[in-house]
């Protein structure tokens, strides 16, 4: 049956009798084994009240607190920021100087996929919302 494999534990779907020569044919007020069984469904409140859940059993961490709160990168030092600050400024140029949009999309999609275009949101909506608009005016006039 259809339903079969939607009814849960608590829905009981009878299944058809075999067929007889009696329900072979077409439907009529006669004929009452080709009509399709009732559905009887009832509510479970054993079943709801009680969940079971997994144990966790996590391990204790062999790391103490102190010593991660210790950990230091050589990577926050000043010559590393000043780079990052001229990287950045670097790409915000490279997208300000793409001329073609397929360019600009480009280098978009290559920021989203290395994970860095959350630093340059503002540019890239703007570069959007440029596009969306030129696009857009050129639709609205043909």
């Amino acid at each position: 049956m259809a339903l079969t494999p939607f009814a849960s534990s608590f829905c009981t779907l009878p299944t058809l009798a075999s067929p007889t020569r009696a329900s072979v044919g077409p439907v009529s007020s006669k004929n009452y084994r080709s009509l399709p069984p009732k559905v009887r469904c009832m509510v479970a409140t054993e079943a709801a009240d009680q969940i079971v859940r997994r144990s966790a059993n996590y391990q204790s961490s062999t790391w103490e607190y102190d010593f991660v709160q210790s950990l230091t990168s050589k990577y926050k030092g000043e010559p590393y920021t000043a780079r990052n600050r001229k990287l950045k400024a670097e790409i915000r140029m490279r997208l300000a100087n793409a001329s073609k949009p397929l360019d600009q999309l480009e280098l978009i999609d290559t920021l989203q996929r290395l994970g860095l275009s959350y630093h340059f949101v503002d540019e890239i909506e703007s570069i959007l919302k440029s596009l969306f608009d030129e696009n857009h005016i050129q639709n609205t006039k043909t």
